[in-house]
């Protein structure tokens, strides 16, 4: 293979590049791509009321697994509970409306939220916004003596986990 010298350095070498970025931009995944598949909870970061705590690992008895499908539904197995199971929609390169259609509480059918999702390969961040109602709701009946926070915010960190 000859050397190139002088001038017709700079132009090869600008040729590869090109080729090059063009040749990753074409095996980048979008957000929504990034998203299906299954994914393990690995810790948890709450903020009542603008007062939050640092992430905590979740133990084996809090273990649950989320696996988004390419059809637009989501199901979480959880070692706590049954489970639950719904439905998503992307409602921008950063953001999901999720809606559940069976919870492990009966007043968890029907939720409808919107969740903030920041997703690479390998991890997945979840965050949702709670309401004062939205946590009566969650939690059975409201109880009268009970002072709900006005906000809950929950940060999920999830790590993919094999095909």
């Amino acid at each position: 293979m000859a050397m190139l010298s002088g001038r017709g350095r700079l132009p090869a070498v600008t040729a590869m590049t090109v080729a090059f970025l063009a040749c990753t931009a074409a095996f980048a995944q979008t957000p929504a791509e990034l998203l299906i598949g299954r994914w393990e909870l690995v810790s948890q970061r709450r903020v009542v009321d603008g007062k939050g705590d640092t992430d905590r690992p979740v133990s084996d008895k809090g273990r649950s697994i989320i696996d988004f499908s390419t059809d637009g539904t989501w199901r979480i197995f959880a070692s706590s509970h049954k489970g639950s199971h719904g439905t998503y929609r992307w409602l921008g390169p950063d953001r999901i409306a999720s809606t559940t259609i069976k919870a492990p509480i009966p007043a968890g059918n029907g939720a409808r939220r919107t969740l903030s999702v920041e997703v690479e390969e390998r991890q997945l961040t979840l965050t949702v916004a709670l309401s004062a109602e939205e946590l009566k709701k969650s939690g059975g009946q409201a109880k009268p003596d009970v002072s709900y926070p006005q906000e809950q915010v929950v940060v999920s960190t999830f790590r993919r986990l094999p095909d």
